[in-house]
């Protein structure tokens, strides 16, 4: 993708309220927020770019921070449902990781002041979880091209990871990919959350996600998840 191509995505992003961090060069202070969430919506989500359970969390931090520069930025991946398929759904994984990573590392190096908040809803809590994962050469067997653990110097930049209906080990067991575990650096950052009665995060086994499974964005998580976001901010 070129810059200038970038740069006009940015733009029509921004109207809707969200951001997509350049892939070079250097921001000034006014290009750079004071909180960033980077969230990978779920699978064939509505309201992408980053899904319903995104635009809830965006909007309570928006709600906690008043006066601060909030924005959001969509992970870019496929968020497809080829969970039959081990290789496949790791593929779509391995794609939205390579973003996020990439979209942390920018923050990191041109904003550092910005507080970063990584946060994912069902396939997306695995793409975020996998993201800032000390493991991920467990999925390279399958998977070419795997990227590299987040260098430490990141994870100081990072105020929160937030995961919202993330499948469980059971799912995952299923579907013939490497559990998720979130990396050493990251853990006291983490905020995990699943209703009971989801069956994607509760230990069931794989199956088209019920009705509790849509419910992050209106049962009060996302509020919960920006207080917690404050707390480490102010």
């Amino acid at each position: 993708m070129t810059k200038r191509l970038l740069i006009v995505l940015a733009a029509a992003l921004a109207i809707a309220g969200l951001t997509v961090p350049l892939g070079s060069g250097t921001a000034t202070a006014a290009d750079c927020a004071d909180v960033q969430l980077v969230f990978a919506r779920g699978t064939q989500e509505a309201d992408a770019p980053v899904g319903t359970t995104g635009l809830a969390l965006y909007r309570s931090l928006q709600n906690r921070f008043p006066g601060k520069d909030v924005r959001v930025a969509p992970v870019r991946y496929q968020a497809s449902g080829a969970f039959a398929e081990g290789v496949d759904f790791l593929k779509t994984v391995a794609e939205g990781v390579r973003d996020a990573q990439g979209q942390m590392r920018w923050l990191a190096s041109n904003c550092p002041s910005t507080r970063i908040v990584l946060g994912g809803y069902s396939q997306g809590a695995a793409v975020v979880t996998y993201a800032v994962s000390d493991q991920l050469s467990s999925v390279a067997p399958v998977v070419r091209e795997v990227p590299a653990p987040l260098p430490g110097s990141v994870s100081r930049h990072v105020a929160g990871v937030i995961l919202f209906g993330a499948p469980a080990d059971r799912w995952f067991y299923e579907a013939h990919v490497p559990p998720m575990r979130v990396g050493a650096r990251y853990r006291a950052l983490l905020r995990d959350y699943c209703i009971p009665g989801d069956n994607i995060c509760d230990g069931g086994p794989i199956s088209q996600p019920n009705t509790v499974h849509g419910q992050y964005s209106v049962n009060g998580m996302t509020d919960n998840a920006a207080n917690f976001v404050a707390r480490r901010v102010h």
